[in-house]
């Protein structure tokens, strides 16, 4: 159990993501918590993935297991599936649906392009609202200028937004966060 704890300690320090936990068998596949719990149990039965790293996509994982593990997150999120309950989508309702992708501060354009592609051709959604993070806290609070910092386990930013658009150069990318204070 310390060594458990002491591996999800150091995932959470590296400022990994939710596990998708591919397994070596065909069709095989848990997310989150389970796919830990699973790799603890037979290391040599799965293969953890974490797709995403400091508020953007991992380049550790070739082009492929990367684009696979995003899409089962997302598929898990929605339709259920691989040891998590869903939102209750079935997968077939995912073609009429209509998303909104929330970017962190500074996250690269052409993973965010990548993301995109996900959403609309793989998984076949209508339509998507792209926005980053700040953009949309000032939304939510009915501001349209605002300095917005956000502070979470294992990254922080500073955003200035004026007329719901990110000030170029008014911005700061912390790699430290709330577990580090």
């Amino acid at each position: 159990a310390a060594a458990a704890e002491a591996a999800e300690a150091a995932a959470e320090a590296r400022g990994e993501g939710r596990a998708a936990g591919l397994g070596a068998g065909e069709g095989r596949f848990l997310v989150g918590e389970a796919a830990e719990a699973a790799a603890r149990a037979d290391p040599s039965g799965w293969a953890l993935c974490y797709p995403f790293r400091r508020g953007g996509l991992c380049r550790r994982s070739s082009p492929g297991v990367l684009r696979a593990a995003v899409v089962t997150l997302l598929e898990s999120a929605l339709s259920g599936g691989g040891g998590v309950a869903g939102v209750g989508l079935a997968p077939s309702q995912l073609h009429g649906c209509c998303a909104v992708l929330a970017l962190p501060d500074g996250f690269a354009r052409c993973d965010g392009s990548a993301l995109l592609q996900l959403l609309l051709v793989e998984m076949g959604m209508r339509a998507c609202l792209v926005a980053e993070e700040a953009t949309l806290a000032c939304l939510a609070l009915g501001l349209s200028s605002a300095c917005v910092v956000r502070l979470g386990a294992s990254r922080g930013a500073v955003v200035c937004v004026d007329e719901l658009i990110p000030m170029p150069g008014c911005s700061t990318r912390l790699q430290y966060g709330g577990d580090d204070a």
